[in-house]
């Protein structure tokens, strides 16, 4: 997996350094946000923050939500949505008190994943592996390719037992790649494994997922690999 694709938490302490009490007692504010702070556009990321007061003890007062930059938008619960792509900050306010910014990453969304070419591929008696499985990632908002983005290859067919008989590269059942520049990703083959017969079909599965860990829209499309 992609390091931006897992959701854990991590709190950051932001404040003011002096520790100079605001209204209610308060000197710092503790905020949450996701460990990966990536946002594609049009998705949502959770923040969420508390105020302390000088014994690190919460205190209950209204806190708010301020950004920066056009590039994304938050209200008050700390839901901060990608507008466009680029590099946006937001603050967190208890009254006049305001934290450090954080800074967020605001990618395209990915909006579909398809599959170049034939999904039926025909692989020789004498060849040792089939020609490459390409697949591409597509957004509607924008024309630009979509690089570096995860696309998982997974065989589902023939079942995991026994001997394996096709392989990805790397002798590998399951693999997660990254597109290129261009979002496509073209070195993934299916191998046969020598000394051992190769099915009469084989499937390799293809997903992707975004920055918040859903589905991309067409996950799941099969390539069907026919060995002569």
């Amino acid at each position: 997996m992609t390091p931006w694709a897992l959701r854990a938490s991590l709190v950051l302490v932001l404040g003011c350094s002096d520790l100079t009490e605001g209204a209610g007692g308060v000197v710092e504010l503790e905020i949450q946000v996701p460990a990966v702070t990536t946002v594609e556009v049009g998705e949502g990321l959770q923040l969420s923050a508390r105020a302390l007061d000088r014994d690190g003890n919460p205190v209950t007062v209204p806190i708010s939500w301020r950004s920066s930059d056009p590039l994304l938008t938050i209200d008050d619960t700390g839901l901060a949505i990608g507008v466009s792509p680029g590099t946006g900050e937001v603050q967190a306010f208890a009254g006049s008190l305001a934290s450090e910014r954080v800074r967020l990453t605001i990618i395209a969304r990915a909006d579909t994943l398809v599959l170049v070419g034939d999904s039926v591929v025909v692989v020789a008696a004498e060849a040792p592996a089939s020609a490459p499985l390409v697949v591409q990632l597509l957004s509607f908002s924008q024309p630009d390719p979509l690089p570096s983005r995860p696309l998982i290859y997974a065989i589902t067919s023939p079942p995991d037992v026994g001997p394996h008989s096709v392989e990805l590269p790397g002798g590998v059942l399951i693999d997660t790649v990254s597109t290129g520049p261009s979002g496509l990703e073209q070195g993934v083959t299916l191998n046969r494994v020598a000394g051992v017969p190769a099915p009469d079909t084989a499937i390799v599965q293809v997903r992707s997922y975004r920055a918040s860990g859903a589905d991309v829209p067409g996950s799941g499309q099969r390539f069907i690999i026919l060995f002569q």
